[in-house]
């Protein structure tokens, strides 16, 4: 009888983190390994002990101490790997980010029956401008068994920065996804518009994410001011997490804008968006927008997890066409996509979603189909078992 295969999620970031691409990814690939029948062990580097909040779920989760992670995360990395690796020497790693993974190299002669799996998400690679990090960076890919990029974006410039490594073809697209069983569409809770002083007739266009600037709330703001004199209950929620004095102090750009713009009564702040709110936040909104920059410093949309999110439950979508938006909404089929940095183009976009009825439907009816058939977390778990065999 042959033992379980046993993986171990590395991750800086898990459940109860607020929102990110790298929980939601980190919880969803963790939970469809379990639920597929496999040993799974979750480390999470966590600055408190809400973690026993999965005491009940189908994997362990254990937390990863140690102060200032960012200055010395390569020596705490060290002792975890060799930790895991003494007790689990056949196990498979996934390291959500490269940076996790830099030690396993030094150890893999010595487990040679270990495996590990890296996720490449976005700014953590086009950032990448240090020649000596750089090579570094070569060395992690070099030794891994698979490299897991969330768009076509993160995967060229992977490659990019490994064009002088000779195997490459472990380098592979295998997307976000959503979980079905949490995001669906229910617009009978509307007690976060209620919440937020918002009327439950207006045309609601949303963006939930973290205020910073990359995501491009400003160009939605401008985008709806014309919009105002056609539909006088147009309303726009943004929604997500902001960190005071982030970024030069972007939210208040952004509030100056809107005075600017005279669209105090169009546009609401929501910090944070509880989960069991957000499926009525997104069901209820006429259209979820994220128009994403591609910024000097190299930070960019990863991917979007947000989109797919919206599509599951019913929500037309409209991204930019930016990192790798482009993987996560099928222009013209599951939303829409608009040239960066475009106010007019966005303007359009969402003029043409609140005229055409047909559209809409025909936009919510693909999106979820598209979702639930692509990108869902058990589909994408699935790739990740089929790459490492």
């Amino acid at each position: 009888m042959t033992s379980k295969k046993t993986f171990i999620i590395l991750t800086t970031h898990f459940p109860p983190s607020k929102g990110g691409g790298i929980q939601e990814w980190s919880y969803g690939v963790a939970k469809q390994l379990s639920l597929k029948n496999f040993i799974v062990k979750v480390y999470a580097r966590k600055k408190d002990t809400t973690l026993v909040m999965h005491k009940n779920e189908g994997f362990l989760v254990y937390r990863m101490r140690g102060r200032n992670w960012h200055q010395f995360h390569f020596v705490y990395s060290i002792y975890y790997f060799l930790k895991i690796l003494i007790k689990n020497p056949n196990s498979t790693i996934i390291a959500t980010t490269w940076k996790l993974a830099k030690p396993y190299r030094f150890f893999k002669r010595f487990f040679p029956k270990s495996k590990i799996a890296i996720v490449c998400h976005g700014l953590e690679i086009t950032s990448l401008k240090n020649k000596n990090k750089i090579k570094i960076f070569q060395n992690v890919v070099k030794s891994s068994n698979l490299m897991i990029c969330v768009s076509n974006f993160t995967k060229n410039a992977v490659l990019k920065h490994c064009s002088i490594l000779k195997k490459k073809n472990h380098i592979q697209f295998i997307p976000n996804g959503i979980d079905p069983n949490k995001f669906f569409k229910n617009k009978t809770n509307v007690t976060i518009l209620k919440d937020n002083n918002i009327d439950l007739s207006s045309q609601i266009i949303t963006t939930i994410s973290r205020i910073i600037r990359r995501k491009g709330h400003d160009l939605v703001i401008k985008a709806i001011k014309p919009l105002i004199k056609i539909y006088p209950k147009i309303h726009y929620v943004i929604a997500g997490y902001y960190k005071p004095g982030n970024e030069n102090n972007y939210k208040d750009e952004l509030i100056n804008l809107i005075n600017d713009l005279e669209l105090n009564k169009h546009v609401t702040f929501i910090n944070y968006v509880p989960q069991e709110h957000i499926i009525s936040l997104y069901s209820n909104s006429k259209i979820f927008v994220m128009v994403s920059k591609f910024l000097p410093s190299g930070d960019s949309e990863g991917f979007g997890i947000t989109f797919l999110e919206a599509n599951a439950c019913g929500c037309p979508i409209i991204g930019s066409k930016s990192g790798g938006i482009i993987d996560a909404i099928e222009d013209e089929v599951s939303g829409l996509l608009v040239p960066e940095n475009d106010t007019g183009s966005l303007t359009i976009a969402i003029k043409r979603i609140l005229d055409d009825e047909n559209l809409r439907d025909n936009l919510i009816y693909n999106g979820n189909k598209r979702v639930l058939k692509n990108y869902t977390w058990s589909k994408i778990t699935d790739q990740i078992i089929k790459s490492l065999n």
